[in-house]
């Protein structure tokens, strides 16, 4: 080929090859762009997800410390939780109003959750909620502190059992309190001051794994409340003294409420259904088998030599004061399990505390 030829050919090659380089800075600088887009979109994500779960969180931790109730008594907004630090870097905030386009203005109430995370993300949502299940325990001791030692139990016959037995409603604890103290001091295997031992403990079953005893939130009404309730209606009063014979305290056909004004004690064979009201202990050496509502408004004190059997729940009324028994004894041959069915004459006559459940919930979009 020429030389003049070859010269040409060499400034061709010369602009070839620089706009190759150019390109391809082009492209590696493109590329790097949108990686960097991309980890801020991610990073966003996260935000943006870990902000919704916070607000969701907010939701769940209002639901569990509303009173049980009813219904519900927030005829104007209320906040529950106040920027309540969630996880790092996240807070949220949950207030409450009742539905007014709910039958009464209040079955139905409105929480709305709004979060805050890092970067400035914001999420709210928004949940209607109603009235669920029964909020009581197999057994219950509402307003009972810690200090006041309020338990005691006896040998390792008796059992307290939070799994509905007619199978128609979740289970609930074995043993519901509303201080934390106290549930911590059922639990801790040291009898000193009430608690379960380390045999006892398999004796007291439900939700949460060895034991069932948990601290819930307060019923919207005090014991006395619910008896003076039900004691205003149409019921059977009786003495405390000893049955020796046979008898029925109601029926599931004809269920009734019964009181009782002092300590009872059973040697025959007595079957009862609906509500019993207690102003003092039940000892059993024979056989005694109530279904629905037992409020013990005194000591809470059950023994049995023989066979004491209730399903249904046991309502302890509160105690303010130390004194000298405790509000929940248990002794002996005592059965208690939670039946949500045989609850269902006492919630006729009067509503049961029931705790919130979410019927609906949606993302709302932040201002």
């Amino acid at each position: 080929m020429p030389q003049g030829t070859l010269n040409n050919q060499r400034g061709f090659v010369l602009t070839v090859t620089l706009f190759t380089v150019v390109a391809l800075m082009l492209v590696t600088g493109a590329s790097l762009l949108f990686a960097n887009l991309n980890l801020r979109s991610t990073g966003a994500l996260k935000n943006s997800v870990g902000t919704l779960q916070a607000a969701d969180a907010g939701i769940q931790h209002a639901l569990g410390i509303m009173p049980l109730g009813h219904v519900f008594s927030y005829a104007t907004e209320t906040t529950l939780l106040n920027s309540f630090s969630f996880e790092t870097g996240y807070t949220y905030t949950v207030k409450v109003i009742n539905d007014p386009a709910s039958p009464g203005g209040d079955t139905r109430a409105i929480l709305t959750s709004t979060a805050s995370g890092p970067n400035g993300a914001k999420k709210v949502i928004v949940a209607y909620i109603k009235r669920g299940d029964f909020g009581l325990g197999a057994t219950s001791l509402p307003g009972s502190l810690a200090e006041n030692t309020e338990t005691n139990f006896s040998g390792d016959t008796f059992s307290i059992n939070g799994h509905d037995r007619c199978n128609a409603a979740p289970s609930v604890p074995a043993i519901a309190v509303t201080d934390p103290a106290l549930a911590t001091e059922i639990v801790n295997n040291t009898i000193s001051d009430g608690g379960l031992s380390s045999d006892q403990m398999d004796n007291v079953i439900g939700p949460g794994g060895i034991h069932s005893v948990h601290s819930t939130p307060p019923p919207e009404k005090a014991v006395f409340q619910y008896v003076n309730d039900y004691l205003a209606l149409d019921h059977t009063t009786l003495p405390g003294t000893t049955y020796g014979g046979n008898a029925t305290w109601g029926t599931s056909s004809s269920p009734r409420i019964t009181h009782v004004t002092g300590d009872v004690r059973i040697s025959g064979t007595i079957q009862g259904y609906g509500v019993l009201v207690l102003d003092g202990a039940l000892h059993v050496s024979g056989n005694f088998t109530f279904e629905g509502l037992v409020i013990m408004r005194g000591e809470g004190e059950i023994r049995a030599t023989g066979n004491a059997r209730i399903y249904g729940a046991v309502l302890i009324g509160e105690s303010s004061s130390q004194d000298a028994d405790a509000e929940l004894d248990i002794r002996g041959t005592v059965n208690i399990q939670y039946d949500s069915c045989a609850l269902g004459a006492a919630e006729g006559w009067v509503p049961l505390p029931k705790a919130p459940k979410i019927v609906a919930w949606q993302e709302r979009f932040a201002n």
